[in-house]
């Protein structure tokens, strides 16, 4: 019976592996179906950082990837369906919104303020798809955002000051024509910075609970729009310095 027992153990196992070194197969075969495909939709190279669901099922007929554009190295989402389409992404509104962060980090930067944002446009009316490669200021004037929004990621440092923080909102304010800014502000020691900033990376989108688990400082959420800030200076001192 013991004989038998293990025999069963045995062939299981085999099956197992056999499985899943299909699924191993089927996995790479699909990222290079998807990353062929974005080629041809839009030229360039592409790299599948990471598969969620997948299709074959009652319930699903598409696959969900996360992709990192080569040559501009923004992070999206995509979904391929069972034929090898791609039926939806959002790889134009990426460009846009790393215009955005780019601008705004910069802004930080000659501030003397180390950060990386994570920004989205919203508006509350369909002006239909937005064209890869389409201009920030070409952008604005044909969806007409309402607000943008996200995350930023400050590291810490002692020379960190509510008037600079402020002061690179306004010149990113300004610049957008005066379109609400939305932050959710997050402080992080000096030490796990840089490897924040890479899991950050390699995501196509993050939200206030990606923090949980992380090693973070302070966290305030930060607005500027038409009717000024919502935060004083004093009260991000006091934040950007470890207090409540």
């Amino acid at each position: 019976m013991y004989k038998i027992l293990l025999k069963k153990a045995g062939v299981i196992l085999i099956i197992m592996s056999i499985l899943g070194l299909m699924g191993c197969g089927n996995d790479k075969y699909t990222v290079k179906r998807i990353e062929k495909a974005l080629t041809e939709k839009y030229g360039g190279t592409f790299e599948v950082l990471a598969l969620g669901n997948r299709y074959g099922t009652m319930t699903n007929d598409y696959v969900r990837a996360d992709v990192k554009a080569v040559d501009s190295g923004v992070v999206f989402s995509a979904k391929m369906n069972t034929k090898g389409e791609i039926i939806a992404d959002n790889y134009a509104g990426v460009l846009v919104s790393k215009q955005l962060e780019d601008m705004l980090n910069s802004n930080l930067e000659s501030e003397g303020i180390t950060a990386k944002s994570c920004m989205t446009g919203f508006s509350s009316i369909d002006t239909g798809e937005i064209e890869v490669g389409i201009s920030f200021n070409d952008y604005i004037a044909k969806h007409k955002p309402e607000s943008f929004g996200g995350y930023l990621v400050v590291k810490e440092s002692p020379n960190n000051t509510g008037a600079a923080f402020i002061n690179a909102f306004q010149k990113t304010f300004d610049t957008i024509k005066n379109i609400e800014l939305v932050a959710n502000v997050w402080i992080i020691p000096e030490e796990n910075y840089d490897e924040i900033i890479a899991e950050m990376s390699q995501l196509p989108d993050i939200d206030n609970s990606w923090f949980d688990d992380k090693n973070t400082l302070n966290y305030f959420k930060f607005v500027m729009s038409t009717d000024g800030v919502n935060m004083a200076e004093n009260e991000i001192n006091q934040l950007f310095q470890g207090g409540d």
